[in-house]
């Protein structure tokens, strides 16, 4: 993957939108898969100033979850779904038939992990994902030990991604498990992107970077993907070259 770092989290989210703008405006019908949380809110500002400015516009896209954390509901503040909605859904006005996400409180989740898979399988693959990297070298809620060739499935989480989990709710939840993308899916994305921004970052950037590719450590298969991009601010570069 092609390695890009800029000054500041700021001109790091501006340019990582004009990736997705840029591939957007050949593919409209792109299915489109992009991680919540806190790394990649500057990406969907700057998304949601294109659509505003009428730069590009999603009204063909299908917009596929990443993951969510099972037992919780999409509509409950600190599921992924639900920051997806406040940070970019609702801002854009992206209608519900354009969005196909987990549903955390799914009966039977093993048939969302199928659903999941058969719809990608079914697209001839993702076009667009982007994801964030845990400080324990998780993609998505890929923990450490998962295959490369994992497609979506669900996945016990670690202890340290159930502690850091709990600054997106507003009081203190239990997390045990979650049900996301695989590892696979990132590894065959026509544009995959991964981001990185701030010190709490650098330790694990200069991990990955600086280590062969290995399922203990699962954004090391960055270093199998011979396209996409992994995107960077200063701070999280650190020490890397």
């Amino acid at each position: 993957m092609d390695l890009k770092v800029f000054p500041d989290y700021k001109s790091l989210s501006r340019a990582t939108a004009d990736v997705i703008v840029e591939y957007v405006s050949s593919k409209r019908d792109a299915l489109v898969c992009l991680a919540s949380g806190h790394s990649p809110r500057g990406v969907f500002e700057c998304l949601i100033q294109d659509v505003h400015a009428n730069r590009i516009n999603f009204d063909e896209c299908t917009f596929i979850s990443l993951d969510e954390w099972l037992g919780i509901p999409g509509s409950q503040r600190g599921s992924c779904r639900a920051m997806m909605d406040d940070d970019f859904f609702v801002p854009l006005q992206i209608p519900e038939n354009q969005i196909i996400f987990f549903n955390g409180m799914a009966e039977n989740p093993e048939e969302e992990v199928n659903r999941m898979n058969d719809l990608i399988t079914s697209k001839g693959g993702l076009d667009i994902m982007l994801v964030g990297v845990g400080t324990n070298g998780h993609i998505a809620m890929n923990e450490p030990g998962t295959s490369f060739e994992s497609v979506a499935h669900i996945s016990t989480l670690a202890e340290e991604t159930k502690v850091v989990g709990q600054k997106y709710f507003p009081s203190e939840t239990e997390l045990n498990k979650g049900i996301t993308l695989g590892l696979k899916h990132f590894r065959e994305a026509k544009l995959p992107i991964l981001i990185a921004n701030g010190e709490k970052k650098s330790a694990i950037i200069s991990k990955v970077l600086s280590s062969p590719p290995a399922t203990s450590l699962p954004a090391s298969i960055v270093h199998l993907i011979p396209h996409g991009f992994i995107m960077l601010d200063e701070t999280a570069r650190n020490s890397v070259t």
